[in-house]
Formats: structure tokens, C-alpha cells, sequence
């Protein structure tokens, strides 16, 4: 028997087993479907650590956003993770201008630091490929190793003895006198049982299957499928933020920004469209070309069509519900619905690898 079950071995799941590992010495057992860790939805992002200007002040994305900014750049610091607290530029052209202050004011609403407003003389000086009449500067965004990030949290969690399933998957769970018994269908197909006293649901883009199989009044996800083209490499060195328009709140995305990672190569994306079926596709469609250079264009001078081609595909896993497109996380320890020791963490996109460290301290402590 397990204290703890961890299902899902993403940027959260890690997160959550790394606090365990630092703060108490309970068994622990990470369940994974991939033959290894963060190789689904968590590596597949623009590696971005956000300020939190774009949440709601009430949400959790607000809350987890802002506090897990600092506590990743620490820990950033103290793990030799790579990162680059390089700030953006969320740009805009003079009919955006109210909505560019609105987004200023609810940056300051959230407590976000070092944000003001420039303008085009300012743009031109700090990136002199950007087309803007305005822009929000952001110092405290930057970027970061996914993968460098999340090695860290795995092995801080195996200097615990933590114990990993990977290939295997939860395909049933029912409670039992001391917590939970889970069915596992491991790599040979054969079906396991774990006992456990508490179960932790991380599973990315089956959160809302795992936890519908205790009830149905848990949320539903839909995917949202993000695709990414890189830019020539004439393009690397050429930027020293990243650069944003302003968020496509239709899609419930930030729009298709520029980002770049350690090699300096630089990248355009995500685009936002809803995938039917939950079917885990990751080609990028080449049709995506004129969408691509025609957002691209608009604020960076001299691009061309042929500067682009296909990079890489992520998807979200989103809460659905008809009238918001940018919903909240749902982060819940399920006593009140006659589940306790059972925590569901449900809906975890952007800025959910900013927000990591934060939630799995979070989650940590109500287990300890």
C-alpha cells in the first residue's frame, strides 16, 4: 500500500511528487502512460513564464500564476534550470488602445511588477523588427526549459525512493476502507490493483476520465489543439523579448506570439482550434502557412512566407463550458463530494508551468 498515487507524471504531477519528496518521507507512486516523464502536454507549450497580467484577479490562475512565477525563478536559480527572464511586449496598433490599458489594469489588479505602457519610439528601440503603435512591457516574463525543469522535480522525487509506473494507465478506481484501490493496465496489458491513501489526479488531458470514474459531477475537458511554426534561421538572435498580440479571447488563447527558446531560434504560435473526438493529434497541418504569416506580418517587419515552416503541436485540455473560452483551473480536494483523499487538478493549461511549483506545494500540504 501507497501513502500517496500521483497519476500523471506532467510538469504538475512532478511538481506535486517533487514538495512530497521535500517535505515528508512517505511512499509515493507516480503512474504515467508515456514510457517516461513530461512527454505529453508539458512539453509541448512555448515555455513561457507568465506574469500574470491576462487572469481574473479572483481566479486561480491568478493566484497560482503570480506566486509560482517567483518560486520558479528560484527555484531556477538554485536547480540550474536554463531560463531567460527576458520580458515581452504585448503589441498593439492605435484602435487596441483600450484594450491594451485593460489589460494593463488588471496586470496592476493582480499585482504583476514592473508593466507600463510604451510607445513606438520606445518599440523601435528595444526591438527594432517590431511593427507597433504601442505596446504593455512585462519585465518579469521569460522563458524556460520545460524538460530541464521537470528532470529537476523527478529527480528530487526519486532522491526520495519514490516509485515510478511508466506505460501503464488507470483504468478504474473504487474506494475502499483506507482509500482507494486502483486498477492499472500496465505495459503487458495485464491489469494490476494499487491500494493507496490518497490518490492525486494529474493526468493532463484525461483529468476529467479519471476523475468521472468516482461520479459525474466532475468537469469535462475539450482539446484545443495549438499548433507552432518556426522561423528561419536569418531570424535567430533577432528578438530580445517576446512578443505578443493582444489575447484571441474567442479562443480562449494569448494569440499567435513570438517566442524562442535556448538556441535563440525563434517561433510563432500557438493557433487555437477546437480538436472533436479527443483524439491526441500532434501533426502540424502545412495549411496552417497563410494563417501563420498572415498574424506574423502584422507585427514583424520584413517577414515572408517562405521564412516559415512547420514546427510542433500542443493541446489543451480545456474546460468546456459554452460561455467562457478562458476558464479557471479546477483544483479540488473532493471531501465535500464524498471523496476524501482524493484531489482532482483538472484543466491545467497555460500558464500551468508557471503555476507549477505553487500548486504542487499547495497540493502537498493537504496531504502532509
Amino acid at each position: 500500500m501507497f501513502d500517496t498515487v500521483i497519476i500523471g507524471a506532467g510538469v504538475i504531477g512532478l511538481s506535486i511528487a517533487r514538495a512530497l519528496a521535500e517535505q515528508t518521507h512517505k511512499s509515493v507512486l507516480v503512474i504515467e502512460k508515456e514510457e517516461s516523464y513530461g512527454r505529453g502536454i508539458s512539453s509541448r507549450n512555448s515555455e513561457v513564464i507568465h506574469s500574470g497580467i491576462y487572469y481574473d484577479p479572483d481566479s486561480l490562475k491568478a493566484k497560482y500564476c503570480t506566486k509560482g512565477r517567483d518560486l520558479l525563478y528560484d527555484f531556477c536559480k538554485k536547480e540550474n534550470v536554463w531560463h531567460n527572464p527576458c520580458g515581452k511586449l504585448v503589441v498593439g496598433r492605435s484602435h487596441q488602445e483600450a484594450e491594451l490599458n485593460a489589460l494593463y489594469q488588471n496586470g496592476l489588479a493582480n499585482g504583476v511588477p514592473d508593466i507600463n505602457i510604451i510607445e513606438r519610439q520606445d518599440i523601435q528601440k528595444m526591438e527594432p523588427h517590431i511593427e507597433a503603435d504601442f505596446a504593455l512591457h512585462v519585465e518579469c516574463t521569460g522563458i524556460i526549459s520545460a524538460h530541464e525543469l521537470m528532470t529537476a522535480f523527478y529527480r528530487i522525487s526519486q532522491s526520495s525512493d519514490h516509485d515510478y509506473l511508466f506505460k501503464s494507465r488507470v483504468v478504474g478506481a473504487n474506494a475502499a476502507s483506507n482509500g482507494y484501490i486502483l486498477d492499472i493496465e500496465n505495459a503487458d496489458g495485464e491489469i494490476e490493483q494499487v491500494e493507496c491513501s490518497w490518490v492525486i489526479n494529474a493526468s493532463g488531458l484525461e483529468s476529467d476520465l479519471i476523475a468521472q470514474m468516482m461520479g459525474s459531477d466532475f468537469p469535462s475537458l475539450r482539446y484545443s489543439k495549438g499548433c507552432y511554426y518556426k522561423l528561419a534561421s536569418q531570424w535567430r538572435n533577432a528578438f530580445n523579448h517576446l512578443i505578443y498580440p493582444l489575447p484571441d479571447k474567442a479562443h480562449g488563447s494569448l494569440g499567435i506570439h513570438l517566442s524562442f527558446d535556448e538556441t535563440q531560434t525563434v517561433k510563432l504560435g500557438p493557433s487555437a482550434h477546437w480538436v472533436d473526438g479527443r483524439i491526441e493529434d500532434y501533426h502540424v497541418e502545412s495549411s496552417l502557412l497563410d494563417q501563420f504569416y498572415n498574424e506574423g506580418k502584422r507585427y514583424i517587419k520584413g517577414l515572408e512566407k517562405d521564412h516559415l515552416s512547420p514546427d510542433y503541436a500542443g493541446i489543451r485540455p480545456k474546460i468546456w463550458t459554452a460561455d467562457n473560452p478562458m476558464p479557471d483551473f479546477y483544483i479540488s480536494h473532493e471531501t465535500e463530494k464524498g471523496f476524501p483523499g482524493w484531489v482532482n487538478l483538472i484543466g491545467i493549461e497555460s500558464p500551468g508551468l508557471t503555476a507549477s511549483i505553487a500548486i504542487g506545494n499547495d497540493v502537498a500540504n493537504q496531504i502532509i
